[in-house]
């Protein structure tokens, strides 16, 4: 029953669909959403997350390692910020500009760090890797 449309409705239909869908993007402002997480860093780490999204979001959540981890913030074409440190048990709430990176830094260069996140506001182009302490 795969045939029930033409040849020329399966041609017409994903080019609307596409076009319908580039007009809703482009008319809607950012997209917020949320993302929870229970990341983990490797030792001698940095989590590196966001950074030329259009709009802000909000990092809350607590460490539940062993180790502290380091928040800072990078604006767009600015070198990184110390936000401050989240102890073992801690908690932490920061909020980033649009365009602005939060990197979460494992301060041991011996053990596994851990932080349950939960990640809120223009989530939707948030670019998310690891890359060494510097």
């Amino acid at each position: 029953m795969l045939h029930l449309l033409s040849h020329s409705r399966l041609t017409i239909l994903p080019v609307a669909a596409g076009i319908l869908a580039l007009v809703a993007a482009s008319a809607a402002p950012v997209v917020a959403g949320t993302i929870n997480s229970n990341l983990q860093i490797e030792a001698g780490k940095t989590f590196e997350l966001g950074g030329g999204q259009e709009g802000a979001f909000t990092v809350t959540g607590r460490n539940t390692g062993p180790v502290a981890v380091e928040m800072l913030g990078k604006p767009e074409g600015g070198a990184a910020v110390v936000r401050g440190t989240v102890a073992p048990g801690g908690a932490v709430e920061a909020r980033f500009a649009a365009g602005e990176m939060a990197l979460l830094r494992n301060t041991s260069l011996s053990r596994m760090a851990a932080i349950k996140l939960k990640i809120s506001g223009d989530t939707l182009a948030l670019g998310m890797s690891y890359a060494d302490n510097r």
